[in-house]
Formats: C-alpha cells, structure tokens, sequence
C-alpha cells in the first residue's frame, strides 16, 4: 500500500511538473522544435560502404557534418555533395559499429543528429 501511495504522489508531481503549472504565458514550458529534423533521410542504414544523407531543403553545399562514434570520439569524414538535396558520406574505412552524425545548417535552423549502424 506504501508503494502505491508513493508510485501516486512521484507520478502527481511528475505530471504537476511537466504540466508548468505556476508559469506564464511569458515563459513556456516546452520549446518549439522544427520538423525540418525529422524530414532528414540517411540510408542505407546499415551502411558498407557509402552513407547517403537527404536534407529537406536544398542547402546541401552549405550543410555541417560531423561523425562521432558512440564513445564521443569526433571521426574526419570525407563527404561528396551528389546534388542540392543530398550528401554522401565514405564509412568505408570505419571499423563496424554504431555512429552519430549531427547534421546543423544556419539557414533553415537544422540541428540533428543521427544514430547509424556500419557493417
């Protein structure tokens, strides 16, 4: 019965939180967050060999890449701009393993980053 009791009063005070009650309207609660992130492709994942990357806009040329491995090593990456859309990186060389790749580019306000598997 203690247990429930606490598992209620945690899950109250959680809700209580998230809800920002006692804000105003001046201070919100949550951050408006782009789709632009969510519009980004990458296949193949896995990749072998080439890990191609199509942004939603076509701002390819003025896109920021940068690949880590899942230890937050920062890796160089050789990357080749196939059109105005799309980006592909060599992971080649890249032991197999999981990688992050952030994806950031000034002009549309995107700021990703990516999780992907090379074989």
């Amino acid at each position: 019965m203690k247990l429930i009791r606490t598992i209620f009063i945690f899950s109250f005070l959680l809700n209580f939180s998230l809800l920002g009650y006692g804000q105003n309207e001046g201070s919100p609660v949550y951050q408006e967050v782009g789709f632009t992130d969510r519009l980004v492709q990458m296949y193949p994942n896995p990749a072998s060999d080439y890990l191609t990357v199509k942004l939603p806009t076509p701002n390819a040329s003025s896109v920021q890449l940068a690949m880590h491995s899942v230890i937050g090593n920062a890796l160089n990456i050789d990357k080749e701009q196939i059109d105005d859309y799309e980006v592909r990186i060599r992971v080649k060389d890249l032991p197999s393993g999981y990688y992050f790749l952030s994806i950031k580019e000034e002009n549309s306000g995107l700021k990703a980053s990516y999780k992907f598997l090379k074989r």
